[in-house]
């Protein structure tokens, strides 16, 4: 497929507009944390335990379980919140010990968890930018939507919650970008790849559901010894912690019927249509739904998707080759971390933060040549589905998304998600096709 007459940019142009995207959402933040004003966004906080606008819940939790190691008493009552205790906190919490830092570090903890997005997104455009080789009027039209979308997903309501959370999964998709991407330098040595394969591992053990990154070695062509030694580590570490594994699952409310007001899943977009009450959060208390039967349908209509897709890749003739290196791994790792808790049980919203390594490596791969067609919708669909989650309250304007938007927000999710298992699975049958040749 040709990407049009080539033109040279000026770097410091490719610099400055890949430096956008992370420039506005740096601004949004700094306005954001200080103000403590969320609520324009749909977001329902909770009262801050730290004295600032934004509390930085999930991470106060970290920091008081942190004070509590420090004073040798039980971690399991120690959420400032009064939330169940989960595993997930005794890790971080551990180093954050080990480092002197609890509570009342919390909000430099937080506004450095926001840096860290920040530079992700930087990051990632910038990687956008160099590798867009589509030239003419088209490829650079491509490159601002490619950066477009890029800004409405890093600075969405899904995300933005994450951050006035102080969710760990900000670190959990720094540490996946640079492993998965370590991976996909052609020049990178043994030492790289180690370097790269203990980011993933810790990345999975710090939340269990990161264990999907390690499916990007688990196709034609794409095998690594090293990156599969540190899958097997952590597969080793969640069957040693299993008991811990499903205390996590409970205490996140994963099997827990949930709206798509506050959660996503295969079954949530089910839940919200079938719940009347637009503005709820859960069934109510009256309504008994068959959340087995729900995962089943939700799986059946993820699979059919996920074939369907699979087909469309072969339809478009499109070479396998185009998602080698960095668009392949983004896509396929990215993907895998969402798909299996998708498909297990309910997530809170701000995990839909990890669409942004698929987004890129979609964004990659168009700019590269890839079939526009079939990616851009696949691009329109994920942006979509962060711009419709974290919608939790009406905000002083009186606006609340609503639920038929919701709704249409789960299937662009559905989507985005099966494009990326899809595109797994179209590896895998390529290289049956053409064995069978």
């Amino acid at each position: 497929m040709s990407t049009g007459a080539k033109h040279r940019t000026a770097p410091w142009v490719l610099i400055a507009a890949g430096l956008l995207p992370a420039a506005i959402t740096a601004g949004m933040l700094w306005w954001l944390i200080p103000s403590g004003q969320w609520k324009i966004f749909g977001i329902w906080t909770v009262p801050s335990v730290i004295g600032w606008n934004t509390g930085f819940a999930d991470l106060a939790y970290l920091t008081a379980t942190a004070d509590c190691m420090a004073a040798g008493t039980d971690i399991t009552t120690c959420d400032p919140y009064g939330r169940p205790f989960t595993p997930y906190t005794v890790i971080p919490s551990s180093v954050l010990r080990a480092i002197g830092l609890g509570l009342q570090q919390t909000g430099v903890l937080g506004v450095g968890l926001a840096a860290i997005w920040v530079g992700l997104v930087g990051a990632l455009s910038m990687l956008v930018v160099t590798r867009w080789h589509r030239g003419g009027a088209s490829g650079a039209v491509g490159r601002v939507a490619a950066l477009a979308a890029i800004t409405l997903l890093a600075s969405s309501p899904a995300v933005l919650l994450g951050v006035e959370r102080g969710t760990v999964d900000i670190l959990i998709a720094a540490l996946a970008a640079a492993g998965l991407l370590l991976f996909a330098r052609p020049a990178s040595g043994p030492a790289t790849k180690i370097a790269a394969a203990i980011a993933l591992f810790i990345a999975s053990i710090l939340k269990y559901f990161a264990v999907g990154v390690f499916a990007v070695f688990l196709a034609p062509r794409r095998w690594s010894w090293i990156g599969a030694a540190a899958g097997a580590a952590t597969i080793v570490f969640l069957i040693w912690n299993f008991d811990d594994l499903l205390l996590a699952q409970g205490a996140a409310r994963s099997n827990v019927m949930s709206t798509t007001r506050i959660m996503f899943s295969s079954t949530t977009g089910i839940v919200t249509w079938l719940v009347e009450d637009p503005s709820a959060f859960n069934p109510p208390e009256g309504q008994v739904l068959n959340s087995t039967l729900l995962k089943v349908i939700g799986a059946l209509i993820f699979v059919a998707l996920v074939a369907l897709l699979t087909a469309l890749l072969h339809k478009n003739k499109t070479s396998i080759t185009l998602t080698d290196g960095p668009a392949w791994y983004l896509i396929v790792g990215g993907t895998f971390i969402l798909a299996l808790p998708y498909l297990i049980g309910d997530s809170n919203d701000y995990r839909l933060l990890f669409l942004l390594l698929p987004l890129t490596g979609i964004l990659i791969w168009i700019g590269q040549g890839g079939p526009q067609r079939l990616l851009w919708p696949i691009v329109a669909a994920l942006v979509f589905s962060c711009l419709t989650g974290s919608s939790m309250i009406s905000n002083d304007a009186g606006f609340i998304i609503p639920k038929a938007v919701l709704i249409i927000g789960d299937i662009t999710l559905a989507v985005g998600l099966a494009f990326g298992v899809a595109v797994w699975c179209w590896a895998w049958t390529t290289k049956f096709a053409a064995s069978n040749t």
